[in-house]
Order: C-alpha cells, then structure tokens, then sequence
C-alpha cells in the first residue's frame, strides 16, 4: 500500500520556490519518500498557499519522516527565513493510478461515492485513461483521504496535465460520454469541490 500525504502552508510571498522544491525533494527522500512534490494553489480558499505531497510505504514511515524533517537545521532555517506557517496536513491512500502522475498543472477533484470497492475505483480509472490521458491530461490518481478532517473518506482526483485548457476538456468529454456518466451514477459519486494549483 501506498500512502500519500499533504502538508499545506502559508510563506513570504517572495520565497525561492526553486530552492523549496529542491529542499523538500532533498529532504523528504533522504527520509525514504519516493516522490515529493511541491504546488502552489491558483483557485479556492487557500489560493496562494503552498502544498507539499509526499509518497510513503506506510503511515509510520510518513510520521516517521516528517518528525526528522522537521528537526533539521536546514529545514528550520527555511522555515525561519520564510515565515512559513502549517496550515493543514491529511493523509491519503493511493487507490489506483493510470498515465505519468507529473505536469505544470494538478487539478484536485473532491468527490464522495458510495461504492467504495477496488472495482467501483479500477472501473472509474478505466474511464480516466480512456477519455482523459487521450485529451492530454498526462496522468491520473485516484487517492481516498484516510485522516483529513472534514474530507476525511472523500477521494481525490488527481488530474495532472501541461495546460489546464486539456483538463476542462476531458471533464467535458467525460460528462458527455455515457458510460462515464453510468459509472459515476451506479457508484454514487457526488462531486465536492474542485482545486486547481501550479507545479513548482
């Protein structure tokens, strides 16, 4: 099992967010995350704020990590420097993954469902890599928010693309396309909120 966790923070708006991204890729994979990513959120509440996710085997490994991360000089001079402030952190499970996870671009689909089964969800990623990855979205993950407040037990669509012109227009060709549509509405799924960030 895969986990993947987000950590959201605020920080002085002029940061080096190159020297971010190389630190948190540094830092986390020294503590045995596999990927690290690093966003910036372009619509939504928090528009603004930066995001950092992280890959983990397991959920001690993740807790594990961040405490030594966070113990790091260099970590904490960062943070000093950059007045950066925690706003949220949750933690999700990886539940299926088609395409290349990787883009300028993430856009966050928030959804609740009522079939929580591995065939309901591999049925779902069927329908990504047919309609979307064709449109030019690059990848798509499918995560189920284990500990994250009020989204916990909601999914998150990951859709990672180059421009965000290719997403609109794979969720419309979605929403037009019958079996997509009998999926959604077999397994309950009832759309929450959409999130759009830039990749660092």
């Amino acid at each position: 099992m895969t986990y993947m966790a987000f950590a959201t923070l605020m920080q002085d708006p002029g940061a080096d967010m190159a020297a971010a991204k190389d630190l948190a890729e540094r830092k986390y994979g020294e503590q045995g995350s596999s990927r690290t990513g690093v966003s910036i959120a372009l619509t939504g509440q928090g528009v603004g704020a930066i995001t950092v996710t992280s890959m983990w085997e397991s959920t001690d490994a993740c807790f594990a990590g961040r405490a030594a991360i966070f113990g790091d000089p260099e970590i904490q001079a960062y943070i000093a420097a950059n007045n950066q402030v925690g706003v949220q952190f949750g933690m999700s499970k990886v539940r299926n993954e088609v395409g290349t996870c990787d883009g300028s671009f993430a856009i966050a689909v928030i959804a609740t469902v009522t079939d929580h089964s591995d065939e309901a969800l591999a049925e779902i990623a069927q329908h990504f890599e047919r309609i979307y990855l064709p449109a030019g979205v690059n990848g798509a993950r499918t995560v189920q928010m284990i500990a994250a407040g009020e989204n916990t037990g909601a999914y998150a669509n990951l859709f990672y693309c180059d421009a965000v012109d290719s997403y609109f227009a794979a969720s419309e060709a979605a929403w037009s396309d019958s079996g997509f549509v009998s999926t959604s509405q077999r397994i309950g799924t009832t759309i929450a909120d959409r999130m759009i960030s830039r990749m660092v």
